[in-house]
């Protein structure tokens, strides 16, 4: 019995290693557009990047407390907390987790392109998405049908 690990894109749910690639592409396109979109000046913009580097490396969420990111920036407490609400009001972090806030209590913030809906990480996992849906409804009908009658219900795929 050997104690070998699965590959790291095992590990994280995905199905293949070009699909683990294609998410990590994914989130540096949305890094860059991020940093290019936003208006964010100084101290600000200077969060936003330490926030980017501490992201997943294949999706744009990170973990973090205002106490890790004011010794990572070197400012205060009131510089940092005005700068979150800056880059909030901006659009280019939404809170998804920890937002009641309080001295060291982590946030789990999803980082975003400002003044776009849908990121090219958004567009990655939502083609997953679809694909991962299509291949359940063809194993299930073609299970129950036949694979002759399974394509009549669904269709060429890319229809």
């Amino acid at each position: 019995m050997t104690n070998k690990r699965a590959p790291k894109w095992q590990r994280q749910g995905y199905r293949s290693e070009d699909e683990y690639r294609a998410a990590c592409s994914a989130t540096r396109k949305t890094r860059r557009a991020a940093m290019a979109a936003t208006k964010a000046r100084y101290t600000t913009a200077r969060i936003l990047e330490k926030m980017w580097d501490d992201a997943d490396f294949d999706k744009p969420v990170v973990t973090i407390t205002k106490e890790q990111l004011m010794a990572k920036c070197g400012c205060g407490l009131t510089i940092t907390k005005n700068a979150l609400a800056e880059l909030r009001a901006e659009g280019s972090i939404k809170p998804i987790k920890g937002w009641e806030g309080g001295r060291a209590k982590p946030t789990t913030w999803r980082l975003c392109v400002p003044g776009s809906n849908t990121t090219p990480a958004d567009e990655q996992v939502q083609a997953l998405e679809e694909a991962r849906a299509r291949d359940a409804a063809w194993r299930y009908l073609s299970g129950k049908f036949g694979p002759v009658k399974a394509l009549e219900i669904l269709g060429e795929p890319g229809e």
